[in-house]
């Protein structure tokens, strides 16, 4: 089992590697296509990350339900070979706004194709207890370990070699899960296949219960925190108010990404001490601060500070994920991918509304005369203890109820 986790794991971080490469170079690529506009680029971006949220509505249920019949490798295998493909294509067509576009609709909606057969497998191997609370922790820890190097690697290529190296970076993902991974799905927790099962909406099958239904909100209110949804406008953000080009930014996405390693270790120490209630409780305040506090920021060492307090809140849904598993399983008797990919659709149907929401948030808090450039991030604060009361509002650790 350790090895299989330890493949999982790493094929994690080598993904997230090729992802967030491009993370410092995409903005600025696309407002050297819009010639400066800092308004218009918050837009498109904001469009772009809504038509890869419309996409997974799509993908996500589809993928879960044939991962439960089929497993979880061949998925594991189809983002980084679609993902390898676009970026080769944006590297030599980088002044093309089509092919930016398409590359970033369809490789972001397959971040989460990725994601989500990488926890369905840990699932398999270690059950729905507070033991996988602690793996999806480390899944997560390598995640931001990938999110660390990849801008780190992007920054110092800058432009389309960024997007040329990322593609060989997937095509080693290919390759570490095809010579090291084992199917972790077994015979017989195999699922047959229902297309009727397929729909975009799917995810209402997780509100059916209250409890379900109530963990499931919980998540949805804390993803309008989480790094895939702000990189974007993290960008613009640090331009307006610092003036930073794309090697400061890709910095500052590497110092995300240190943080996301260090929250892998604080929240399994956090979950083992306070359990998986106590550790939600504190994570969600810790985001909200650093929210809040980055929001606020016009100096670089309260960036520091915000960046400090983001160490203990990125895994917020962690535990929050471990009990939907375990109410959803028991309860539903849904298969592991398929709550995955019903969870990963309902934050997709927000995703859908989010990076307009903060693109369109960020240029009307800064034009007119308004100068209020960290309006997204106390929005975010406010979403995220508000989830924390929807939380509470439960006791996720009852018996499972049936629909």
């Amino acid at each position: 089992r350790q090895e299989i986790e330890r493949t999982l794991v790493y094929a994690m971080g080598i993904f997230m590697t090729a992802v967030t490469m491009v993370v410092p170079t995409r903005a600025p690529m696309v407002l050297g296509i819009k010639k400066g506009d800092a308004a218009a680029t918050a837009r498109m971006m904001g469009m772009m990350s809504s038509c890869a949220a419309a996409l997974e509505l799509f993908l996500n249920p589809l993928f879960g339900r044939l991962s439960d019949k089929y497993g979880r490798k061949p998925f594991m295998l189809l983002a980084p070979s679609v993902n390898a493909f676009l970026h080769t294509l944006v590297a030599l067509f980088p002044t093309r706004l089509p092919v930016t576009f398409v590359d970033r609709m369809i490789s972001g909606a397959m971040i989460f194709c990725f994601a989500s057969p990488v926890n369905a497998a840990l699932t398999d191997v270690y059950g729905t207890g507070e033991q996988l609370t602690q793996k999806l922790s480390r899944a997560q820890k390598f995640f931001g370990l990938g999110c660390a190097v990849g801008p780190l690697i992007g920054a110092k290529l800058g432009g389309a070699r960024s997007f040329l190296v990322s593609s060989l970076v997937f095509t080693a993902t290919i390759s570490w899960v095809l010579s090291k991974l084992p199917e972790t799905l077994t015979d017989e927790r195999r699922k047959e296949f229902d297309i009727t099962a397929c729909s975009p909406v799917r995810f209402l099958k997780l509100f059916r219960e209250r409890t379900r239904a109530t963990l499931t909100a919980t998540i949805g209110l804390q993803s309008f925190g989480d790094y895939v949804n702000i990189y974007d406008i993290n960008f613009l953000y640090l331009k307006t108010i610092f003036g930073y080009g794309q090697e400061q930014v890709g910095n500052f996405a590497t110092a995300v990404g240190v943080t996301q390693l260090i929250n892998g270790d604080i929240m399994k120490r956090m979950t083992a001490r306070l359990g998986r209630k106590g550790s939600t409780a504190l994570a969600n305040a810790f985001w909200a601060a650093a929210m809040v506090t980055l929001g606020a920021s016009r100096k670089a060492w309260q960036i520091g500070v915000a960046l400090s307090l983001m160490a203990f809140g990125h895994q917020r849904a962690v535990p929050v994920s471990g009990y939907l598993q375990h109410h959803g399983q028991v309860g539903a008797k849904m298969g592991a991918a398929e709550i995955e990919a019903a969870k990963a659709n309902f934050t997709a149907v927000l995703k859908v509304v989010v990076p307009l929401l903060y693109g369109n948030m960020f240029a009307w808090a800064t034009s007119r005369g308004r100068n209020i450039p960290g309006a997204p991030y106390y929005f975010i604060a406010f979403l995220t203890m508000f989830s924390h009361l929807t939380f509470t509002s439960i006791d996720p650790d009852a018996a499972p109820q049936s629909d």
